[in-house]
Formats: C-alpha cells, sequence, structure tokens
C-alpha cells in the first residue's frame, strides 16, 4: 500500500468512527427529554366567545354554522391527533399560542 492509500483509509476509518460516535452521543442525551415528552399531553384550548365575536353581524346562517364547524373540525383533528383541546371557560390562565387561532375569512 502507498502512502496516499494508508492516509486515505485512516481518514475514512476516523470519519466513519466519528459519525458513529456522535451519533451514539446525540442519541443518549435525547433519550430522557423525548421520554419526558412522551408523559405529557399536548393542550389546545378552543375560545369560543371569541369565535362568536368573530362571527361578522351580518353573517346568514350557513356562514355561521360553517365557522362553527370549521373550528369544531380543528379541535377533532387535534384531538385525533392527540391533542387535548378545552373549551377557554375552563382554563385561567395559558400562554397565548395554545389557544387556537380563527382561520383567516
Amino acid at each position: 500500500m502507498d502512502v496516499k492509500s494508508q492516509w486515505l483509509s485512516i481518514v475514512l476509518i476516523a470519519s466513519s468512527l466519528g459519525t458513529v460516535g456522535g451519533w451514539f452521543a446525540a442519541h443518549q442525551q435525547l433519550q430522557q427529554p423525548i421520554a419526558r415528552l412522551n408523559l405529557v399531553t399536548p393542550v389546545f384550548i378552543l375560545d369560543r366567545a371569541k369565535l362568536i365575536q368573530a362571527i361578522p353581524p351580518n353573517a346568514t346562517q350557513e356562514q355561521m354554522a360553517k365557522m362553527v364547524d370549521d373550528w369544531q373540525g380543528q379541535a377533532k383533528k387535534l384531538s385525533d391527533a392527540g391533542y387535548l383541546v378545552i373549551d377557554s371557560t375552563a382554563v385561567v390562565a395559558a400562554p397565548s399560542d395554545l389557544y387556537i387561532q380563527a382561520q383567516g375569512r
């Protein structure tokens, strides 16, 4: 084997071992946070008061029913994805990013 082949072999082996070692270290570091996330149920809040306020005064019965159905559809999708969806009347305090926002019409 010439010197170039030896260096190339050393570099390839070192980079392979470095990659495997990095993956193993990252895997070990992430095990506890991932296990903790599996114990937490994500929560979203449905604010019915804002839903009612967002309905335009001149909305037809069909438009109002569609808005309510859309929000219930969002809540159903979140529930099916494993999220807990609660009504805002049951909330004492929560960060604003937990509230389901009305989609622009």
